[in-house]
């Protein structure tokens, strides 16, 4: 079985693209102009009436298409129950396939969120997708298969193989993996508070000095704490969602979790909140402080009438709202799965007892980051939920009724995210859609099909580029600097005569993966040629500088021809030698 992972960290060093050329080339900076592409969005719509039944009739005159409220002309329409037989853009690669070209497989990735996942949940829902999974695939079918423990690691790459498959999923049912257990976390500091809040109330009933002040602390670091895990979460997810821009089509991301915080820390935040501002007394809990006994001594430092202010500066809807952006310019919907149904506190006496309202927010707060990947990328959520068959229902149903429409960018690779609209005029309907996009730049989505081709192997060479390792150096210890030759075939460029001369200019993109799975930033150079016309060399050599961690590892580079548009996305595994 492959496996591959990858982290979030950047590696410490900056990537090094120290240029070493070949000394019949100069260093010069050449201007050729700019190369104009026309690149399509793709836009999945999926059309149910009232009673959930899919609409599978509409011709393209039935849909309207707007972006940003401007209306956009439909250039392709793909009709419901035809879209994975018929020729479609890859807006990643930016390619047509050719004519006669084997349909584009349909892909599911099963992504294992064990940072918000019960170890109990992870295990039920792991044995029911064991057990029910290959009744909703066809045999062209691929399935991914990862899981998310703070660094993503691809435990099953894409593949056909059903035995692979379920031979990954009986391993994970008996894995040991643990989780942060974040739900067990936001149980604890509610434990906390309770207790602290406790211990400020002394046998005459009063409490003594100011008595939020330590609530508001806590809860203000167990905010910042789960922040930080969040946004790592967000960003992990961007990176992944990100490296499926090599593989053409539509790509279903079924995300499974207990549920993630929108607004990391809100549910301590407003325990806290209630425990001084009276609404807790008013409801009967044990130790709420009754705001009548405060005087004028109150709030010196924290004041949890301003908690509604002081919580927006943990709400990540702006960041989830761009990695769906991100999803849906790589044709990535998320069909999330909340596989844990949420239990009533209140009945547990080894736990805090918040009022109903605060118990009820922090579980809508959980499940709206799932809601708004769903609605986003125009998947589906499945909350409080223990039927995984239901979503594989809704993939399989999708799968078959979806119709694509496609249209040109009014501002293409301008790199801003753009709200998308579809509208169709019959009553009684309800649309699922993509709903935005990021306009990413050719460089932008070259640097992720880089990343692509380095973590699943999605390479293509129409240019024949070769990578040769070279000299090696240690640097300090488990650290090794790496000299990589990136040889290009003259004749593969498109180059320009001027004065005896070729002129030309390529761009180099470079990408490592680590030993223990640090994944570096991609590292890009332009690099303008400047050679003689008679007696020239047969290749162009482009030396790499690179530091690598551990003993092994991977490196991806792709090389962009400016003049003549073409690309090549290679990778080549790394073993760094003893070095003195």
């Amino acid at each position: 079985m492959t496996r591959d992972s990858w982290g979030p960290a950047a590696l410490s060093a900056a990537l090094a693209l120290s240029l070493a050329i070949s000394p019949s080339a100069a260093q010069e900076e050449a201007v050729f102009g700019d190369r104009v592409e026309v690149e399509l969005v793709l836009v999945d719509v999926f059309v149910e009436d009232k009673q959930g039944t899919p609409i599978t009739d509409l011709t393209v005159d039935d849909f309207r298409l707007s972006q940003d409220g401007a209306p956009v002309r439909i250039s392709q329409f793909t009709p419901a129950r035809a879209a994975r037989s018929t020729t479609t853009v890859s807006e990643a690669a930016g390619e047509r396939p050719a004519l006669g070209a084997p349909p584009i497989p349909r892909r599911l990735v099963i992504f294992l969120d064990d940072l918000h996942l019960h170890p109990n949940s992870r295990a039920r829902l792991i044995r029911t997708l064991s057990a029910n999974l290959l009744d909703y695939l066809e045999p062209t079918d691929e399935v991914m298969v990862v899981a998310f423990g703070g660094t993503s690691e691809v435990l099953l790459p894409m593949s056909r193989d059903r035995k692979a498959l379920q031979k990954v999923l009986a391993e994970q049912v008996k894995s040991k993996a643990v989780s942060l257990l974040a739900g067990y976390d936001d149980q604890r500091i509610l434990d906390i508070i309770e207790r602290r809040q406790s211990e400020m109330n002394t046998s005459d009933g009063f409490f003594r000095g100011d008595p939020c002040v330590d609530l508001g602390f806590i809860a203000q670091a167990h905010a910042q704490q789960v922040h930080g895990r969040v946004l790592s979460t967000i960003g992990e997810l961007d990176r992944f969602v990100n490296s499926l821009a090599g593989f053409e089509g539509r790509k279903v991301l079924l995300h499974v979790s207990d549920g993630i915080p929108l607004v990391a820390g809100a549910e301590a935040y407003r325990f806290a909140s209630e425990l001084c501002d009276g609404t807790g007394a008013n409801a009967g809990l044990e130790n709420a402080l009754d705001t009548e006994l405060l005087g004028n001594a109150k709030y010196t430092r924290w004041d949890p009438m301003k908690t509604p202010m002081e919580l927006q500066q943990y709400n990540t809807a702006d960041q989830w709202t761009r990695l769906a952006g991100n999803a849906n310019t790589y044709q990535v919907s998320f069909y999330t799965f909340q596989a844990h149904m949420a239990t009533n506190r209140s009945a547990s006496v080894d736990s805090a007892r918040t009022t109903f309202q605060t118990e009820m927010e922090g579980k809508r707060n959980k499940q709206d980051p799932l809601y708004l990947l769903a609605d986003e990328t125009g998947g589906t959520a499945f909350l409080d939920s223990n039927d995984i068959e239901r979503p594989l229902m809704r993939v399989k149903e999708d799968w078959a009724a979806g119709y694509q429409l496609a249209f040109v960018p009014p501002s293409p690779g301008d790199g801003r995210s753009h709200r998308v609209k579809v509208e169709v005029d019959r009553p009684g309907i309800s649309l699922r859609h993509r709903k935005s996009y990021v306009s990413k730049r050719p460089d932008q989505q070259i640097a992720d099909r880089v990343v692509s081709a380095l973590l699943h192997g999605r390479s293509s060479n129409p240019l024949e580029v070769r990578l040769a390792l070279g000299e090696q150096t240690a640097v300090q210890r488990g650290l090794t600097s790496v000299k990589l030759d990136v040889q290009v075939p003259l004749e593969r460029l498109v180059l320009l005569p001027e004065e005896g001369i070729h002129r030309g200019l390529f761009t180099v993109f470079v990408v490592i993966l680590g030993q223990r799975g640090q994944l570096s930033q991609v590292g890009q150079k332009t690099v303008p040629l400047r050679l003689p016309i008679e007696g020239g060399q047969p290749e162009f050599v482009y030396t790499v500088e690179i530091p690598f961690w551990g003993d092994e590892g991977h490196v991806a580079v792709a090389v962009q021809d400016q003049l003549g548009g073409e690309v090549s996305y290679v990778r080549t595994p790394v073993s760094v030698r003893a070095t003195s």
